[in-house]
């Protein structure tokens, strides 16, 4: 028995889907935006604003270091609604043609990039500095992997000659 594939699917199937793969990247793009405002996504912009602006240093806005109970309230919304996202996201995906390998990596690689990404972040405050690059390299992962995965899907919705 043939498996049901995202391109079997219907006109009406399709535009609800694809209303809903652009509203949900609207969102996660200005949590993006939101990153980028509050620490410029760079290694010491991302160390001011969990470490604190380090002593000795002017600037226009001081920033504290964050509490363990905000770090708890932080990395609980994270992880939870995150780990949503990726669920919808690779769950639609997982219908698509895409290779069996790649289709793997991609649904896979996500969540365990939040993981590393956010028990990083908790590193980073915590524990040392260093865990920045780590909070780097696995946060553009996940983002790599959701606007891949979105971008298939979206080419698997609308891009067949069986329409």
């Amino acid at each position: 028995m043939k498996q049901w594939q995202l391109k079997d699917a219907d006109t009406t199937l399709r535009l609800f889907l694809t209303a809903f793969l652009l509203v949900l990247t609207i969102g996660y793009s200005i949590g993006l935006f939101f990153v980028e405002h509050k620490s410029s996504g760079s290694p010491s912009g991302l160390l001011e604003e969990y470490r604190g602006t380090p002593e000795g240093i002017e600037a226009a806005e001081l920033k504290y270091e964050k509490s363990v109970d905000e770090m708890y309230i932080f990395l609980h919304n994270h992880i939870l609604s995150l780990s949503f996202v990726f669920l919808a996201v690779g769950g639609l995906f997982y219908f698509t043609t895409t290779n069996q390998k790649l289709k793997t990596f991609l649904m896979v690689e996500p969540l365990v990039a939040i993981i590393t990404t956010f028990g990083g972040i908790w590193a980073m405050r915590f524990v040392s500095g260093h865990f920045v690059w780590l909070v780097l390299i696995s946060g553009t992962s996940m983002v790599g992997c959701y606007f891949v995965m979105v971008g298939l899907l979206l080419k698997e919705l609308w891009n067949h000659e069986e329409h």
